[in-house]
């Protein structure tokens, strides 16, 4: 019988489940947000016959600092309550086939909330306007504001709720690799490169020439607030670089993965090491994304693409998950060293007793 790949991945989630998660994720993040949004827009192009032209489009912290046409209210109602819903919802569907997490039904939540506090904003902007002559004189924002965020948050909690909570089923590790046993003396190291997947290098690219635009349109116009666009600029090459690939290498020191400029870095002694096994991940379903991250299910993992990754139990410490080409090689030699150090306290603890005798 043919072996499904959903069948060998540890996050595995019964089909019927899975049906049932990602049809929930699409009327939560995607059919309510239209509603949502349908309903505000309608409100707004009602209005904008009553609205001053131009029309306040921006707040700062002593009032009105923004003007625009009237329109551009729709356009943001429309991209911000069903743009950003609808991308995160794709992404989501597209990225998490056969598994399902904590993250996925966060996203779906999230689009919900957004959508609420896109109509929230943009009509009550409008609504603030309507019958006067001149938008500079609409007062002040606060009050929607905070009652955007509200939405924001009680509708991102309804949208958690609503969606179920799917349960995986683990799955059996990949096939281990045998490895005779390493005698007293010898020293057997594997080092491989774990990269980025093409995925998460586009998405992130796609980012960066984002933040690069808006740089670049803010130092012609406002030379002064440049800062902030090429501080995040940097923050986020830097965040790229340091987790685009990372170096992995297994032997008599235990698993060292260190990122190929240096930081950051992690070392897990071979005293530390309890079991160590190859197995196959998916960074989406286990961990809501790619990079160093925390799972919901405790677990540490530096994820850089779905596919073989070796996971170290550490004593004390919480798993450890790191996805590399030939995970089960660079499993085989921990557990040969394991096994040595099982053996040599073995033999030593045989030792003691028979002095003893």
């Amino acid at each position: 019988m043919t072996e499904h790949p959903a069948d060998r991945q540890v996050t595995a989630v019964p089909a019927a489940d899975l049906c049932r998660a990602r049809r929930a994720l699409v009327l939560v993040g995607l059919v309510a947000p239209v509603v949502i949004t349908a309903i505000a827009t309608g409100l707004i192009l009602a209005w904008l016959p009553e609205l001053p032209d131009p029309a306040a489009t921006h707040w700062g912290v002593n009032g009105v600092d923004g003007f625009g046409a009237p329109a551009t209210y729709v356009w943001l109602a429309v991209g911000l309550g069903l743009g950003l819903p609808l991308l995160m919802v794709l992404s989501t569907l597209g990225a998490a086939r056969h598994q399902w997490g904590g993250a996925a039904r966060l996203l779906g939540a999230m689009a919900l909330g957004l959508s609420g506090f896109s109509a929230v904003i943009n009509g009550g902007s409008v609504a603030i306007q309507r019958g006067l002559k001149d938008a500079s004189e609409v007062g002040g924002i606060g009050g929607i504001v905070i009652l955007g965020f509200v939405v924001l948050l009680g509708l991102g909690a309804v949208g958690w709720f609503v969606q179920p909570h799917v349960h995986p089923i683990p799955a059996a590790p990949l096939q281990p690799v045998h490895m005779a046993s390493i005698s007293a003396g010898e020293r057997v190291v594997w080092m491989a490169t774990a990269t980025m997947s093409r995925v998460a290098m586009t998405v992130i690219g796609v980012v960066v020439l984002l933040v690069v635009g808006v740089t670049a349109v803010l130092v012609v116009q406002a030379a002064e607030a440049a800062w902030i666009p090429l501080l995040t600029l940097l923050i986020i090459g830097f965040a790229f670089a340091s987790s685009a690939s990372f170096r992995v290498k297994a032997g008599p020191d235990g698993l060292s993965v260190r990122s190929q400029i240096g930081w950051p870095r992690t070392q897990v002694p071979l005293d530390e090491i309890v079991a160590a096994r190859a197995v196959e991940c998916h960074p989406f379903g286990e961990f809501g994304s790619f990079g160093w991250r925390l799972g919901l299910d405790g677990r540490t993992g530096i994820v850089l693409r779905t596919g073989p990754a070796i996971e170290v139990e550490r004593r004390d410490k919480r798993p450890l998950v790191v996805t590399v080409d030939g995970a089960e090689v660079g499993a085989a030699v921990l557990q040969a060293y394991l096994a040595r150090a099982e053996g040599a306290a073995s033999q030593s603890l045989t030792d003691r007793e028979g002095e003893g005798a």
